[in-house]
């Protein structure tokens, strides 16, 4: 989680440039501009979550959209 946190840290300091460590299996959802999944577990039950950044007050704040299996990406 700490390095989750770290690496949220990095990209609200400069979310044009970033690149997410590869560990952290994050990436964008294709067809999608501002939504993100992670993937921590392949094998059974799957992790998966989507979640997109918000600001507010000019402070960027992570919002989890879904959490669970890989059906959550029917409507990420």
């Amino acid at each position: 989680m700490r390095l989750f946190v770290a690496a949220c840290d990095e990209f609200a300091a400069d979310p044009a440039g970033y690149r997410w460590p590869r560990g952290l299996r994050v990436k964008p959802i294709v067809g999608t501009s501002d939504i993100l999944e992670m993937t921590w577990s392949f094998a059974g039950p799957d992790g998966r979550a989507t979640f997109h950044f918000e600001s507010v007050n000019e402070e960027m704040y992570c919002v989890w959209r879904r959490v669970g299996r890989h059906a959550i990406f029917v409507d990420p």
